[in-house]
């Protein structure tokens, strides 16, 4: 019975994103124009610095990272911090104390549901670049690396949608959390590698993101795809992944145990 409801949860996800697909739609399109700013400047900074690679990557390396990334950051991002949040803000939260159903599962079972086709389609839509790249630039990508980037892919989606949640609990402590929402957005989009590869912020500030969860949200699967990371690495940051879901789930779980003590309840 219990197990019905997450279904339910999923079902009414799924159906949200039929009803909004089009705001996806506008999502990835508004994705198209940093990309092609972000292509004339890479190409005037290659063509000035007259050498083959710049900070690791080659032209093509480069130029493929960044379109790549700009679509999987499209697809990691969660979006759930502001209905979260005004559920803690005016009682939203109440009918989840009263009724047998866990908030964090309600969630993400909605959350999965909603993310569900938007996958499907960005999947096709990141194979159908790679494949157009390779095609430009003369290359191949591997049947086991487009493999292992798809796991890596959903790895960085729940990995992102935990941050998401964890960040959320804010909203137990700060009474206007609409611009602090702005800010950690914009940061975790810089540090998971987003805008640009993490080696050009140099090594000191490089090392610094390797240490946070960041940098396997959209920097490392999207280089599996490049294929700068190979080998065993690839394997070491999978585990990678996983290992900071297994801490970002205990998180989660203290940080809302705390955050729920000063719940209130007021309206619902």
């Amino acid at each position: 019975m219990t197990r019905n409801k997450y279904v339910v949860a999923f079902r009414i996800g799924f159906q949200s994103s039929l009803e909004y697909r089009f705001n996806f739609f506008l999502s990835l399109l508004s994705a198209v124009f940093p990309m092609i700013v972000q292509y004339y400047m890479w190409t005037a900074v290659y063509a000035s610095a007259g050498e083959n690679a710049v900070f690791g990557y080659s032209y093509r390396e480069m130029i493929m990272y960044t379109i790549l990334a700009a679509v999987v950051s499209k697809l990691v991002i969660t979006n759930i911090e502001h209905s979260i949040a005004e559920d803690i803000k005016s009682g939203g939260l109440n009918k989840y104390i009263i009724q047998p159903i866990y908030y964090f599962g309600f969630r993400i079972s909605s959350y999965i549901g909603q993310r569900l086709i938007y996958f499907t389609i960005s999947l096709f839509i990141i194979l159908a670049l790679t494949y157009a790249l390779n095609t430009f630039y003369n290359l191949h990508t591997e049947e086991e690396r487009v493999i292992i980037f798809c796991l890596s892919l959903i790895l960085s989606i729940v990995l992102s949608f935990l941050i998401s949640y964890a960040i959320c609990a804010c909203a137990f402590w700060l009474s206007e959390i609409s611009y602090f929402f702005v800010v950690t957005s914009l940061l975790v989009n810089i540090m998971s590698g987003g805008i640009f590869p993490l080696e050009i912020f140099g090594e000191g500030l490089q090392r610094l993101f390797r240490l946070m969860p960041f940098h396997y949200m959209i920097y490392f699967p999207v280089n599996i795809l490049n294929g700068k990371i190979s080998g065993e690495l690839i394997w070491q940051g999978i585990i990678g992944q996983g290992v900071w879901i297994a801490l970002l789930l205990l998180l989660c779980h203290f940080v809302w145990k705390w955050g729920m003590k000063r719940y209130l309840g007021l309206g619902g």
